[in-house]
């Protein structure tokens, strides 16, 4: 249902695979360019929970005020808002527009024989007879095997083989791939929840469950996806530790935020 976004990406990946001769430095640039371009949605996220973090004193100051009242506490939030010109979507909305972006994304990486080659799932189950292998499942499962097998890729980066899947059972050179998803998860985890505005009812950050929760869901999704996938993940994971930071000191220290139009 995403192809009309996982098209253009695939032929950008192709185009880079063919110009650089490598897959891995491939998955790399053109993990860049996919973060330049959901850029613009991760500024509007993060102006929005910078904005939050500074009406937190008033936030607490409504709830001592209307603590027994609900209904005029919450009509005095939506006014608060209004005035400082803090949308309370404006956190959400950009990232629920960047993820069928992601989705189109992973599905280049997943499926490059589809988007990358323009072959059609007939074409590409007719390969899979050609070569011996038996697909229990969609043939996008297979892609990468198949074009592993072909050589229409060369899929090997500094001694890994990308368009393998790692496994529990067996110990090699693979779980680096695993392990570093686990470690940049946890480091793009724990940077957001220094980021993150202190709640104001008293009750633990939600994103210090997340610092935790998405290392081993890192992990343990790197186990059963190809390295390719892993490997893509380990890239966005370390780009987006350092977007962090960055927006965090642009929208403070830079360009703080202020009411357009008045000094």
């Amino acid at each position: 249902m995403f192809d009309f976004i996982a098209r253009p990406f695939g032929w950008l990946l192709m185009q880079i695979y063919n110009l650089t001769g490598s897959y891995g430095i491939a998955l790399i640039i053109f993990t860049l360019i996919a973060k330049l371009v959901l850029l613009p949605f991760q500024m509007k996220s993060k102006k929005s929970m910078i904005g939050m973090q500074k009406i937190q004193p008033k936030m607490k100051e409504l709830e001592k005020k209307y603590k027994d009242d609900k209904e005029r506490y919450a009509l005095a939030v939506q006014q608060l808002y209004k005035d400082e010109e803090v949308s309370m979507m404006g956190g959400c909305l950009p990232l629920l527009l960047t993820f069928p972006i992601m989705l189109g994304l992973y599905a280049v990486v997943r499926q490059p024989l589809t988007f990358m080659f323009g072959m059609e799932e007939t074409a590409i189950e007719a390969l899979a007879q050609q070569i011996g292998i038996v697909m229990q499942g969609p043939a996008s499962n297979y892609e990468i095997q198949i074009a592993a097998t072909l050589g229409k890729i060369d899929f090997s980066f500094l001694g890994i083989d990308l368009s393998a899947t790692p496994s529990f059972a067996k110990f090699n050179i693979l779980w680096i791939i695993p392990i570093l998803s686990g470690i940049t998860s946890y480091l793009v985890s724990w940077v957001s929840k220094k980021s993150q505005p202190a709640p104001t009812n008293g009750q633990e950050n939600p994103a210090g469950m997340m610092t935790m929760l998405m290392p081993i869901m890192s992990v343990w999704i790197a186990f059963i996806v190809p390295g390719g996938l892993g490997f893509y993940w380990v890239v966005n994971n370390l780009l987006s530790a350092i977007q962090e930071p960055v927006l965090q000191w642009y929208y403070t220290k830079f360009k703080p935020i202020k009411k357009e139009g008045k000094k």
